[in-house]
């Protein structure tokens, strides 16, 4: 497959992440399928960092896409800490500014990779010329 549809997956994947953050309803199903598309976005991010890095895109979509994947790690790690607190019942300090950070975080995560899906486009596109499929 191209990397743009694993682009636009991770894109579609980080939305689904936020839209199932802002549900009102709080339950531990969608705890668990907050984790784990969470889960899915990060080992998308790292799989996308890794083919950009090995075709001939702009180096400026890879620095992007790196920086993607850095955060989607960290991400993990916030994650791991809400997920100990509200789904455990463990005692973390700071979960309504580790929530914060997280929630922040995924914006940037969505745009950045809005961002690297549609350069990659309009670079592919210039790249295999206007009629290519």
């Amino acid at each position: 497959m191209r990397v743009r549809v694993f682009l636009y997956l991770l894109l579609w994947l980080a939305l689904a992440q936020i839209a199932l953050a802002l549900v009102p309803i709080a339950s531990s199903y969608i705890v668990d399928a907050h984790a784990g598309v969470g889960i899915a976005v990060v080992g998308l991010a790292h799989m996308n960092f890794a083919k950009l890095r090995r075709s001939r895109a702009p180096d400026r979509l890879k620095r992007i896409a790196r920086a993607t994947a850095i955060l989607a790690t960290a991400q993990l790690a916030l994650g791991l800490a809400l997920f100990a607190a509200f789904r455990l019942g463990v005692a973390v300090p700071g979960t309504e500014w580790i929530g914060f950070v997280h929630a922040i975080i995924a914006l940037g995560i969505l745009a950045e990779t809005a961002s690297v899906a549609t350069a990659h486009d309009m670079w592919e596109k210039a790249e295999l010329g206007a009629g290519a499929p």
